[in-house]
Parts: structure tokens; C-alpha cells; sequence
């Protein structure tokens, strides 16, 4: 039975209900997160006729641009509030200045170096994602949540001691496009949650893809200074290890809870991506106190060269 259908047949069983219609989705219009409803009309029996009158919907004008931007949007926004997708790219880059001597991290690399290493592993989590966030939504295959988040939460755990022991040194790019699959299935599932037509789907994954790289892109911006910056600083090993560790208990967390184990360090996790806004900002003064302190470094000649 349809909802309209429904709805026509409690009116006429109890004449003085009214059902007032509204609409979660309007991908044409840019209503696509489900958040916010539209009041569009009521469904009442009229009392002099006893009929019910057609209830004729007009969502106004819309259009493929419209939803393909709410796309990009959506995309930027899943980015931002998943703490997860966040702290695995975050906690990969962490120690990609750094050397390894002995199956320790120990000394720096090249500038160059540093800086090819970060792009391999930002290139390799973005290939890994989009392919696997294409084939899972344009062949809509039905894939249980909890493994995928399960593997997302171990990816970001072998992440984390990865930052404290270097664990596939040299491999980091194989190893991120890896992680990469799990997190474009999980990216499908917000997709298949829309049930989108054929069309749209494919309007909206190029949209919704978008939105993730220029959030992942700004991002890594962000960090950049901060990551050259901090392998130079003495205090260089005491920051890795404390964020390993946070990055580590926070993982665990998750995967006690994807396996069934409610846990309040899930939770609290998980409640930290609502607090983005601060994080983009710490994220930019870092940013900009690490290029402003190499600036200094570089103008009073005592700059030690990355990897020297």
C-alpha cells in the first residue's frame, strides 16, 4: 500500500485527522542530508463533501547543477564530521619526514623527500577511496556496515603504530591505497541510504567525491607546515607518540564498538566531530605559526635543512 494510499484510508476512518505531508529529499533542489524537512501540504477529509481533496505537490523549479553542488557539499561536510576518515590520513602523514634507522624512526629525511611522501600517500588514499567508492555505489552492491567499519577502525589502530614503530616503511602509499577501499565503501553507504535514480547516482558520486578531495586537499594543506615544522623541534617524538596513542585509544574504541562493545571512548570519539570548526582552526594558526617560524629560522641563517 502506497503512503498516499494509506493516508486516504485513515482520513476516511477518523474524519477529523490531518496528515501534513513534508519531504526529507529533494535532490534537484539541494535538499539532499535528510536533515531539515519541506511542509509540503495536508491531507484532510472535507467535511461538506466528505471527499478528500488531491493533494498536488510542487517542489519548485530544480535542477542536475542544484543536487550535483548539494553533492560536493555533502562530500566536504562527511569529511569534516567523520572523525575516522580524518585521523587515518592525519596519523599516516605524522611521520612521513622522518627517517628510519633500525626499524626505529630515528633522524629526518629531505625536504623533497618529506614532501613526495606525503603526496604518494594523499594520492594513494585518494585512488583507493574513489575507486572503491564508484564500484560499491554504481554497481549498488549490498555490503554489511559493520565489517567495513570494523576494517576502518583496524586500519586506523595499524595507523597508529605505524606512527610509533615503523611498520611498512617505504610501503606507506601500497598500504594507505589499501586503507583507502574500506573508506570508499563506507563513503557508498551515504549514497545508498538516498536511493538515487541511475542519473543522479552518477551526478552525485562525481559530486560527492569532489566535495571529499577539496576538504582532503585543504586539509593536508593545513598540516603541512606544521609536519615540516615539528620533524625539526625536539619535542618532536613526545608530539608523535601522544598523538599515536590518542589516534591508537580511539581506534580501539571503535572497534570494540563495531564489534558489538558500546564503549563511552567510541562515543567520545565519535563526538568529536562535531567540534570541526575548531579543529580547522587550530589547524590554520598551527599552519601559520610553523611557516612564520621558518620564515624567522630562514632569515636569521640558523635553519637546520631537513634531513642535515
Amino acid at each position: 500500500m502506497s503512503t498516499a494510499l494509506f493516508l486516504h484510508v485513515i482520513v476516511h476512518q477518523v474524519v477529523t485527522h490531518t496528515a501534513i505531508v513534508t519531504v526529507r529529499q529533494d535532490w534537484a533542489a539541494g535538499q539532499v542530508d535528510g536533515e531539515g524537512t519541506t511542509q509540503v501540504g495536508t491531507i484532510r477529509i472535507d467535511t461538506r463533501t466528505m471527499t478528500v481533496p488531491t493533494l498536488e505537490v510542487d517542489l519548485g523549479d530544480g535542477s542536475a547543477w542544484r543536487g550535483f553542488l548539494a553533492m560536493v557539499k555533502l562530500g566536504g561536510d562527511h569529511i569534516l564530521t567523520g572523525t575516522d576518515h580524518l585521523l587515518i590520513l592525519l596519523i599516516l602523514l605524522l611521520p612521513a619526514p622522518l627517517a628510519v634507522t633500525g626499524r626505529r624512526w630515528h633522524g629526518l629525511v629531505g625536504a623533497r623527500s618529506a614532501l613526495g611522501r606525503i603526496g604518494r600517500i594523499t594520492l594513494a588514499f585518494t585512488a583507493g577511496h574513489s575507486v572503491a567508492l564508484a564500484v560499491t555505489a554504481l554497481g549498488r552492491l549490498d555490503i554489511p556496515g559493520w565489517p567495513v567499519e570494523a576494517f576502518i577502525a583496524m586500519s586506523i589502530l595499524i595507523g597508529a603504530i605505524h606512527a610509533i614503530r615503523p611498520l611498512f616503511p617505504g610501503k606507506e602509499a601500497l598500504v594507505t591505497g589499501v586503507f583507502g577501499l574500506g573508506h570508499g565503501m563506507a563513503f557508498s553507504f551515504v549514497l545508498a541510504e538516498m536511493h538515487l535514480s541511475t542519473g543522479q547516482l552518477a551526478t552525485s558520486l562525481l559530486g560527492f567525491n569532489l566535495g571529499i578531495e577539496l576538504v582532503q586537499l585543504l586539509l593536508v594543506c593545513l598540516a603541512l607546515p606544521s609536519l615540516l615544522v615539528l620533524a625539526r623541534l625536539r619535542v618532536q617524538t613526545a608530539l608523535r607518540l601522544t598523538g599515536a596513542v590518542l589516534t591508537g585509544t580511539a581506534a580501539v574504541g571503535w572497534l570494540a564498538d563495531r564489534l558489538g562493545l558500546p564503549n563511552p571512548v567510541a562515543r567520545a570519539a565519535d563526538g568529536a566531530g562535531s567540534h570541526t570548526t575548531l579543529l580547522l582552526a587550530a589547524l590554520t594558526v598551527t599552519a601559520l605559526a610553523a611557516t612564520a617560524w621558518t620564515g624567522g629560522r630562514r632569515l636569521s641563517g640558523d635553519l637546520k635543512p631537513l634531513g642535515a
